[in-house]
């Protein structure tokens, strides 16, 4: 078995991973600092694995790059891909893909290797995508496109298909917010809030909300039962966002009163080194360089 870590907030300045632990509700508790890790700015940081981390950066050459550390501190380059890596995302132990301008890549070995990824001919570009559990070894993908479409695939062995084109249904200011497990997807277009009861595929998915504002982010707590569901709402006036909890599978939107300026992501905390769903989402607001972000954390 291993050791059990303490659930940590991890963060990124442009150079270097920041981490404190979550134990303590003192908010200027210690962060510990990486080393610096290469390239113009980090994009993003992903647990891959107990205790492993991949770091995502942009070089000044415009290559996006995977660095992987075993410890936090020091960072080794494990892949170099020349065209845009939009996002990275997790599918098991170990075992995560990411989806660049040239297609999608997958790993089964905690981000050492890379490989190639055949999901048939209409494979989209994607920042956001939902991964869904459908049984072991078995999961639905459901992207959200750059080119607002909604896709749908099983994986390992599935195609893309379009599931919905929400060009249809909005046409305005727009973000890829989509989430969910086997209880439900949810998705934003705009100001409506969407859902799919079967894991996303095409034809399931219908209009069940419209918010004031725009829905920036979605994030399910976890896939166990009917998740929690945190939805970032951007107001149209350009203030703060408003955060909004659901328990229902968004039938009704609850709201909560933290506020941030900016939201630059949200997450759902999971106890590292335990297999514990949690209903506490992170909020992380826009950041600077070589600065602690502001951050919240909302009890669902």
């Amino acid at each position: 078995m291993p050791e059990r870590e303490t659930s940590k907030l991890v963060v990124a300045t442009n150079a270097r991973i920041m981490s404190r632990s979550l134990e303590s509700v003192v908010e200027d508790t210690y962060w510990e600092l990486s080393d610096p890790i290469p390239g113009v700015r980090i994009i993003n940081t992903w647990q891959i694995y107990h205790m492993i981390w991949l770091v995502l950066t942009k070089t000044e050459s415009g290559h996006y790059q995977i660095f992987r550390s075993e410890d936090m501190q020091n960072y080794s380059l494990v892949h170099d891909h020349e065209s845009e890596i939009y996002n990275l995302f997790w599918l098991d132990d170990g075992h995560m893909i990411f989806c660049a301008a040239d297609g999608w890549w997958v790993t089964t070995n905690t981000g050492l290797t890379w490989s190639e990824l055949t999901l048939g001919v209409m494979a989209p570009q994607a920042r956001a995508c939902a991964v869904v559990t459908l049984e072991e070894g078995l999961w639905s993908l459901v992207a959200y496109g750059i080119d607002h479409k909604l896709y749908y695939s099983e994986y390992p062995g599935g195609e893309w298909s379009v599931a919905l084109d929400t060009t249809a249904i909005w046409t305005d200011k727009w973000y890829p917010a989509v989430s969910g497990g086997p209880a439900g997807v949810l998705a934003g277009a705009g100001s409506k809030l969407l859902r799919s009861a079967e894991a996303g595929a095409p034809g399931t998915w219908q209009p069940i909300q419209q918010v004031d504002g725009i829905i920036k982010s979605i994030v399910a707590s976890n896939q166990s039962n009917t998740p929690t569901f945190l939805v970032v709402v951007e107001n149209v006036d350009g203030s703060a966002d408003r955060f909004y909890l659901s328990y229902d599978l968004g039938d009704s939107l609850e709201q909560d009163m933290t506020r941030i300026d900016s939201v630059s992501s949200v997450a759902s905390v999971i106890p590292t080194g335990t297999n514990n769903p949690s209903t506490t989402f992170a909020v992380i607001g826009k950041r600077t360089a070589d600065q602690v972000p502001t951050y919240r954390l909302i009890e669902g």
